[in-house]
């Protein structure tokens, strides 16, 4: 029997702004501020390597991988991932994933 599972993610960061969903699923596309993400030293890839290079752990936000990357593979799972956002408010996140009970032939990632 084949199942779905229900993860909801909230948070209250004063949402999106509506002119802004369309692209939110968009690689490279993020909604964090300049000063929290992006240097203008070589861009975003530029500011990754800083992270990488530094001794201690930085933020890794406002790169804009972390939806489409998580759509990408809740699709693949079969499953997806939907938003709904309030602006002023905040965000929530709903990832639905297939449950494959082990009766069933096995399921390979």
């Amino acid at each position: 029997m084949v199942q779905s599972e229900v993860t909801w993610i909230s948070d209250r960061g004063g949402g999106i702004p509506h002119s802004m969903l369309k692209k939110v699923f968009q690689y490279h596309f993020t909604t964090a501020n300049d000063d929290e993400s992006v240097s203008d030293n070589g861009g975003a890839f530029g500011t990754l390597m800083e992270a990488v290079n530094q001794t201690t752990a930085g933020p890794l936000c406002g790169f804009g991988f972390g939806l489409p990357v998580s759509k990408a593979y809740a699709e693949y799972l079969g499953g997806s991932i939907s938003l709904e956002t309030m602006q002023g408010i905040g965000t929530d996140v709903f990832l639905r994933l297939r449950h494959i009970e082990g009766k069933q032939e096995s399921f390979r990632i």
